[in-house]
């Protein structure tokens, strides 16, 4: 496999959607226990992995849209987190990141809804 391929490979698509869970659940223990140095460390590979995990699965009907919504979800999530850290004023803007990753699952969910069912 060369270039972005071996990204897009099953066994990596699997370990970053499994990853991403202990990383978000370290970066909101650290939340909330105010581990502030760790909590932003933690929140950089959870991000990343949000969005790596929206790159790999580009194409893949079923999984390409909720890992959208997925990334809008904790890019709010640790926006929010950075704001009680050190009140940078952000909060109120912490909304739109939230309702993009609602609004891009119900676009998911109407989809599905829509697809005509296959017949064997």
């Amino acid at each position: 496999m060369s270039g972005s391929n071996q990204f897009r490979n099953p066994r990596v698509v699997f370990f970053l959607e499994t990853i991403h869970i202990p990383l978000w659940l370290l970066k909101d223990l650290c939340w909330l226990m105010t581990y502030r140095t760790f909590g932003v460390v933690m929140a950089i590979p959870t991000v990343l992995v949000a969005l790596l995990m929206v790159y790999v699965t580009y194409g893949d009907k079923d999984r390409f849209l909720p890992n959208v919504s997925i990334a809008f979800w904790i890019l709010a999530n640790a926006s929010w987190m950075l704001d009680e850290f050190f009140i940078l004023g952000i909060r109120s803007y912490c909304l739109y990141p939230f309702v993009a990753g609602i609004l891009v699952f119900l676009i998911f969910l109407l989809l599905k809804l829509m697809k005509p069912k296959e017949v064997i």
